[in-house]
């Protein structure tokens, strides 16, 4: 356990590091790629494992509030997205991976990554768990029927496999918090840190697979892409906070802040294999900014919001 306390201490720095270890070792990566699914369940089962379930019961009194977060994540989020791509001349499976993209969950991350950097974990806790309960149902009949993408899957098929990854790890997670106990669990707390590092780095590795090779056949292609995630993601969070301007400023900042960093894994690992590469690269890049921008926001928002910065 001390080997996963130490990665813990150092989960960010490692955690950045392990897409650009993909790039340089791009062999590593598609030995990597066969456990991307194992990777995703298991950061959602360590999450489950961890949330503290009467504290988010007690934030649910914030009803109004979060029922305007999901909807604006879930619902609106990608149809304004759609509307925005879909006739800017990008290929299908770009159009594809950026509707998805917006019509997913937040990261299984955010509530810790907000803290980090000032922001209100509470809330993010909270929007997050809700909205992974609630995206298997919703990403399927957005994007397939209302938006009809084409994604070589049917709504409902979509929506199985997305209720059994969501619905097999919240399970046993609570099976597990069970048996191990809440004291035991806390007294684990960096090791489960540590854990989660490992599991990021293992799926920044099996994303990546394939993406070197595109790189150095077409870096421009690359960057463009790259370049359009960090636009996605900065957008999002820009539109977002825009969007709640009339609530106090850390709430409002960090639903700008989850809707932008959108869970992809958890999508890409129930997409069938036949699945545009274009729409797989965008995922690959996407982690960019997922791992950049929290080191490059946090001095901003520590200046916007000084003495308001929420630390819980």
């Amino acid at each position: 356990m001390t080997f996963l306390k130490i990665l813990g201490r150092y989960a960010t720095q490692l955690m950045a590091a392990s897409v650009f270890v993909a790039l340089l070792l791009p062999d590593l990566a598609h030995v990597a790629k066969p456990l991307l699914g194992p990777s995703v369940w298991g950061l959602l089962f360590v999450a489950m494992v961890r949330l503290d379930w009467h504290g988010v019961l007690q934030h649910i009194r914030r009803y109004k509030l979060i029922a305007m977060a999901l909807l604006w994540m879930l619902i609106i989020c990608p149809v304004v997205m759609w509307l925005l791509v879909r006739s800017a001349g990008l290929p299908p499976g770009i159009v594809s991976a950026l509707v998805l993209m917006a019509a997913s969950a937040p990261l299984m991350s955010t509530p810790a990554v907000s803290i980090m950097i000032g922001l209100d974990g509470s809330l993010a806790l909270v929007a997050m768990v809700a909205a992974t309960f609630l995206a298997p149902f919703t990403i399927p009949v957005l994007a397939l029927e209302l938006l009809d993408l084409d994604l070589e899957i049917s709504a409902v098929g979509m929506m199985i496999r997305l209720v059994g990854m969501v619905g097999s790890a919240f399970v046993l997670g609570l099976l597990f918090r069970k048996s191990a106990g809440v004291q035991r669990i806390q007294s684990w707390w960096y090791g489960f840190d540590g854990i989660v590092v490992l599991l990021m780095a293992l799926f920044a590795l099996a994303i990546m697979d394939g993406v070197t090779a595109v790189l150095l056949a077409a870096p421009l292609w690359i960057a463009l892409v790259v370049m359009l995630s960090f636009v996605a993601n900065g957008g999002l969070q820009i539109l977002s906070a825009i969007v709640f301007k009339n609530i106090a400023r850390p709430e409002r900042y960090t639903l700008g802040f989850i809707s932008g960093m959108r869970n992809m894994g958890l999508i890409l690992v129930v997409l069938p294999a036949g699945i545009s590469s274009d729409t797989v690269l965008y995922f690959a890049a996407a982690q960019f900014p997922i791992y950049i921008l929290p080191a490059l926001l946090k001095p901003l928002y520590e200046r916007l919001l000084g003495a308001e910065a929420v630390k819980g």
